[in-house]
């Protein structure tokens, strides 16, 4: 499972194709697998308060995924392009 993470209270599902503000300043969206949800957001978001995953199915994107090496020492997926609505899945709450 694929999820981008974002902070804040709980988002609505995208109606439009989602562009996050990475997409443009690095040329790629962030995400992470499903294992990696809790590092992720331990060390990208320690001081904020509710954090919140969408789902994303890799099957549904109309964007290119790529696993790539981090400088966390793992591999995570990168979406290189809008993120189309279809491939929003479930909402899931991390904290």
């Amino acid at each position: 499972m694929i999820l981008h993470i974002v902070a804040g209270p709980k988002p609505a599902p995208p109606t439009v194709p989602y562009v996050h503000p990475s997409l443009e300043s690095e040329g790629f969206i962030h995400c992470c697998f499903d294992h990696q949800a809790l590092k992720v957001t331990e060390r990208f978001f320690p001081k904020t308060g509710e954090i919140w995953a969408f789902e994303i199915k890799p099957e549904s994107l109309t964007s290119a995924v790529r696993v790539e090496p981090s400088s966390l020492g793992e591999s995570f997926p990168h979406i290189y392009g809008p993120i189309n609505p279809e491939a929003f899945g479930q909402r899931i709450r991390i904290r």
